[in-house]
């Protein structure tokens, strides 16, 4: 449930840019929270192809439709039988998915008003207990006040299964994220700028998932940033949310617990090397306090590098590490740290034709076991891409992905491989 800050030139695109600033604001209030958006597993990573269609109408229909195989559904070891539960041994399966939906994106002055609505209906061919519709939303209204006051004013709707890697059980369960947010940027002068803004964030599950919860956080940030006339700029950020968990009872036993305040200090930087290469980086420290079982507390810092290479006209490298905490309540553990790195070469073979790969390692160690235990969890999470765009008109794009991903553990049955295969067609008029 983000806000993409991908700089894309196209009217159509240019409302996934929002603000930088929103953007950072909201992922970092919402996977402070929650692990979901870091638990890719099950779902294959082909990025937004509408953003290869060039069509800067004010008012837009969009079809499209996905075939997705998945070698293993439920991300289970390869000891698992999944008959004893599901009634077969098949762990495939074949997604066959459509949506529908429309976008708007108007001017009016200095006011721009951006709407897009989606409904995705999924539907899988051997086990259609988990077939689902999903009606996902954003409207934004970017506003200035004057020329040198300006923000946006956002609400958005995300619905999503969640991934089979964390969630260990074989029914449906599907995730709704909301997330409304305020943001104010005051232009002082001399490139320096007053920074703030409001969230709330809620998350709910169609099943119990202790683990991760249903939760509403709301909270507020203040900072500066300064831009240089190179349009290079850094921010520090002070950010404080109070969280909780909704329809959840104390438990002592479990020490599952109601609420949390939250605290976070965050630099951002944007440095631009040459007029093809770049860096986007931000240091932080959080620190989470529970509101009657501290053994549930963390913090740590927290970070994320990313360098963008433009090595020819036609080709592309992103580079990024990052490292991450995350809420994640059993008896095992309490949170756990993230340690990533990701590589992700581009090369546009034609105006028509780019071929994207991608390759993720995370290194995820649990921490914060409220029992005794003779080790602590450890994972090694991989991730291959292979895809191709094709656009095939002005107003159709064709994605084609193969993905492999696997996660060794020194849990048992926690290890798993899974490969996927994805043909997409989106077509906007």
């Amino acid at each position: 449930m983000t806000i993409s800050s991908s700089i894309v030139k196209s009217k159509k695109s240019a409302h996934r840019t929002c603000s930088i600033h929103a953007s950072q604001l909201v992922v970092a209030g919402c996977l402070a929270v929650s692990p979901l958006a870091a638990m890719a597993g099950g779902t294959t990573y082909t990025g937004d192809p509408l953003d290869k269609i060039e069509n800067t109408d004010t008012l837009n229909f969009i079809l499209g439709g996905q075939v997705r195989y998945d070698s293993n559904l439920f991300r289970l070891s390869g000891s698992e039988d999944p008959e004893p539960v599901l009634g077969r041994s098949q762990k495939s399966d074949i997604i066959y998915t459509t949506n529908a939906g429309i976008r708007i994106d108007k001017s009016y002055s200095l006011q721009r008003f951006v709407v897009e609505a989606m409904v995705v209906d999924n539907r899988f061919k051997t086990y259609d207990f988990l077939d689902y519709t999903a009606f996902n939303y954003s409207a934004a209204w970017h506003w200035h006040l004057t020329p040198r006051i300006t923000g946006v004013l956002l609400a958005e709707q995300k619905q999503e299964m969640n991934s089979f890697a964390e969630f260990r059980e074989t029914e449906k369960n599907v995730q709704t994220s909301n997330v409304r947010l305020f943001t104010i940027d005051g232009d002082l002068g001399g490139g320096f700028h007053a920074i703030g803004g409001l969230l709330d964030v809620r998350a709910r599950n169609s099943k119990t998932f202790e683990a991760v919860g249903d939760y509403q956080q709301d909270g507020f940030e203040f900072g500066g940033k300064y831009i240089a006339p190179s349009q290079n700029w850094i921010s520090l950020i002070q950010r404080e949310t109070d969280g909780e968990y909704r329809g959840r009872e104390l438990d002592p036993v479990a020490q599952l617990d109601s609420g949390f305040d939250q605290s976070e200090t965050e630099a951002n930087m944007f440095w631009r090397l040459t007029g093809k290469s770049s860096f986007d980086a931000k240091l932080g420290y959080v620190k989470r306090e529970h509101d009657h079982f501290d053994d549930r507390d963390y913090s740590g810092m927290v970070g994320r590098l990313l360098y963008r290479w433009d090595i020819t006209d036609k080709t592309q490298l992103n580079v990024s590490v990052s490292r991450n905490l995350y809420s994640y309540q059993e008896n095992e553990n309490s949170y756990y740290i993230a340690e990533t790195f990701s590589i992700s070469p581009v090369w546009e073979y034609s105006p028509k034709t780019t071929f994207r790969a991608r390759y993720d390692y995370s290194d995820r160690e649990y921490r914060g076991a409220i029992i005794s235990i003779p080790e602590l969890r450890d994972d090694q999470l991989q991730m291959f891409l292979l895809a191709a765009d094709w656009k095939a008109t002005r107003n159709i794009i064709v994605t084609g992905a193969l993905q492999h991903d696997k996660r060794t553990s020194n849990f048992e049955d926690f290890d798993y491989n899974a490969t996927s295969a994805s043909i997409n067609a989106q077509f906007l008029f």
